[in-house]
């Protein structure tokens, strides 16, 4: 899964500087419509689903609850995020997903494709089930 630039730029300072930085105190899910890129373009438009906000996976509760623990270079999804129904005019093609340090704005961390592209219909809602959203180190 590719990381953004800022949690790169990150990682290397960390590992191989011992620089640290604070880890976020929280993290928020994003939908996409193309490949965000890492910079994090392409993020679901409120002007095309007013509603949209991204997702706090682990639901307002302590942040270690969102994710499973890392076991082989992977984590899961620890929680069911429900987005609000779509309340647009027309229909939204999401392809991609983004993890965030932030409900808005921010800085997006890793960001990855869903496994198939999902057409979003006005008053239709996006559910995403613990063990849904898989996150891995490569």
């Amino acid at each position: 899964m590719p990381a953004s630039t800022y949690a790169g730029n990150h990682i290397l300072d960390l590992l191989l500087r011992g620089v640290a930085f604070a880890a976020p105190a929280r993290v928020w899910i994003s939908l996409h419509t193309a490949d965000p890129g890492v910079t994090g373009a392409a993020e679901v438009a409120n002007a095309d689903w007013p509603a949209y906000g991204r997702q706090d996976p682990a639901q307002g509760g302590a942040v270690g609850g969102g994710f499973a623990a890392a076991v082989g270079k992977a984590t899961e999804s620890a929680q069911q995020m429900l987005y609000a129904a779509h309340n647009g005019t027309g229909p939204i093609v999401i392809t991609h997903f983004g993890i965030w340090d932030a409900p808005a704005a921010g800085n997006l961390l890793v960001y990855g494709s869903l496994a198939a592209a999902k057409t979003i219909l006005p008053t239709d809602e996006v559910v995403i089930r613990a063990g849904e959203l898989d996150v891995t180190v490569t």
